[in-house]
C-alpha cells in the first residue's frame, strides 16, 4: 500500500514541476501560412474597439523581454495554443501527430478474479489487486520499459513518453502504479482517470444468484443481456464510442508528440469494446472473442506507410481558391485515424478468436459480407453475388 502511495505521488510532484516549467507558447498565422514561435513570452489580451463600433475586439499581445520586440495580432487569425494544453512537445494543431502506440492493459489479477463472493461485500470500484496482480503489473512496466529503451536506440533524436488513461476502479490504479514503477518519472508525461473506460457495471453489489445470471447472459448473448440493474455491452459500447470521440479528437489536435504511448489501463470486456469501436468488428465477431489474460498488453501500433501522412501540412492558403477545393488538402485528410493503427501479431494471438481481418480498421462499406452474417449457432454464411446476398450453411 505505501509502494502504491509513493509512486502515484512521485507522478503528481513530477508532472506538477513540469507543468509549471513549461513557458511555451506556439502562435501559428493560418492566414499568412507563416509559423510564429515565441519563447519565454506572456501572452496578455486586450481589448479594442472595431471601426463599426461594435463588440470589442479580442487581441493577443505579447511581449519578449530580452529582444524588447512587441507582437500584436488578431486571435481569430491564429491557432493559438496556451501553455499546458498539449502534452510533452508543443505541436501545432494544422497538423495530425500520430501517437507511436496505443496500449490497452487488462488490470492484473484482482480479489474478484479468484474468489467471486468479494463483490458481494465489497463495492466492484473497491476491488484490489492480489500479490499476484501487483507483480504482473510490475513486469508489465518493465516489458514497456524495455519497448521503450528500444525505441530509444531506433530513434535517438526522440524520447519516447507515456500517458495514462486509467479507470477509476482501485485494480485499474494500483495496475497503472505497479506498471510505472519501471519507468523514470521524466517518461509519463500525464496521467487522466476516465470514468468511461471502467468495467461494465453488473448492478451494485452481488449477490448469490450472480452465477447463474452470467450463464443466462452467455445463452442470450454477451453483448446485448443487460444484468439486472446494471449495464449491457451495448452500453459500453455506447460510452466507449463517446471516450474514443474525444481521444481521436485530442491525437487529431496535435495533443500527443509522435513518440508518445498512450497507455489505457481497463478491464477484459471494456477492453474488447475499444477494440471493437475501433476496429469497427460486428456484433458476431465481438462475441467469438474472449478476455485477455491479466496485465498482457494488447498493442495497437501506428503503420508506418507513406499513405498514413503522419506529419502533413494543408495549405491554407489555395485550399479554398476556385478550384478543386479538396485538391491541396493533405492526403491525411481522407484517412481516419483509427486506419492508421493496427494490432501486433503478439496481441491477436493474446485475444483467443481474433483474426487477421480484425486486426486493422475496414470501412463499414467495404465490409458487407461480414456484416450481414447472422452470427449465430444455426446460423449461415453471407455471400454477395452481384447485388444478391444468399446464406449457406457453415459446416
Amino acid at each position: 500500500m505505501t509502494t502504491t502511495t509513493t509512486t502515484t505521488a512521485a507522478f503528481s510532484l513530477s508532472f506538477l514541476k513540469r507543468q509549471k516549467e513549461r513557458r511555451r507558447v506556439n502562435v501559428r498565422g493560418r492566414r499568412g501560412g507563416g509559423k510564429v514561435v515565441l519563447n519565454s513570452i506572456t501572452p496578455s489580451t486586450t481589448e479594442t474597439t472595431n471601426q463599426s463600433g461594435d463588440e470589442p475586439t479580442s487581441r493577443v499581445n505579447t511581449t519578449n523581454t530580452k529582444n524588447n520586440i512587441q507582437l500584436s495580432v488578431d486571435e481569430r487569425s491564429l491557432d493559438y495554443r496556451a501553455p499546458g494544453f498539449t502534452v510533452g512537445e508543443n505541436v501545432s494543431t494544422s497538423k495530425r501527430v500520430l501517437p507511436k502506440r496505443i496500449i490497452l492493459i487488462r488490470h492484473g489479477e484482482s480479489q474478484g478474479n479468484i474468489d467471486e463472493t468479494a463483490y458481494q461485500n465489497t463495492p466492484d470500484w473497491q476491488i484490489r489487486l492480489t500479490e499476484k496482480g501487483r507483480e504482473q503489473a510490475e513486469q508489465t512496466g518493465k516489458m514497456l520499459r524495455e519497448m521503450l529503451e528500444r525505441d530509444k536506440i531506433e530513434e535517438p533524436e526522440k524520447d519516447p513518453k507515456v500517458f495514462f488513461y486509467i479507470s477509476p476502479y482501485r485494480r485499474s490504479k494500483e495496475t497503472a502504479a505497479g506498471i510505472a514503477q519501471s519507468l523514470d518519472p521524466e517518461m509519463i508525461i500525464g496521467v487522466r482517470e476516465e470514468p468511461q473506460l471502467r468495467e461494465q457495471d453488473f448492478g451494485n453489489f452481488q449477490d448469490g444468484q450472480m452465477i447463474k445470471t452470467k450463464n443466462e447472459r452467455q445463452a442470450f448473448g454477451r453483448f446485448f443481456y443487460r444484468f439486472p440493474d446494471g449495464e449491457s455491452g451495448a452500453d459500453v459500447y455506447d460510452r466507449m464510442t463517446i471516450f474514443e470521440d474525444h481521444m481521436v479528437r485530442d491525437i487529431d489536435n496535435g495533443r500527443f508528440s509522435g513518440s508518445t504511448n498512450m497507455v489505457l489501463c481497463t478491464h477484459g470486456l471494456t477492453l474488447r469494446i475499444f477494440l471493437m469501436r475501433w476496429f469497427h468488428w460486428t456484433v458476431a465477431e465481438y462475441e467469438r472473442i474472449t478476455n485477455p489474460a491479466n496485465s498482457v498488453p494488447i498493442i495497437l501500433e501506428r503503420r508506418e506507410e507513406d499513405w498514413t501522412v503522419v506529419n502533413c501540412e494543408p495549405d491554407w492558403d489555395n485550399m479554398f481558391g476556385d478550384g478543386d477545393e479538396d485538391a491541396d488538402l493533405c492526403a491525411h485528410h481522407a484517412v481516419h485515424t483509427k486506419e492508421c493503427y493496427e494490432l501486433t501479431e503478439s496481441s491477436m494471438a493474446a485475444l483467443e478468436g481474433c483474426t487477421d481481418d480484425m486486426c486493422t480498421m475496414i470501412l463499414p462499406e467495404e465490409c458487407w459480407e461480414r456484416a450481414l452474417n447472422l452470427g449465430v449457432s444455426d446460423a449461415t454464411e453471407c455471400s454477395i453475388n452481384g447485388g444478391a446476398v444468399s446464406w449457406k450453411p457453415t459446416s
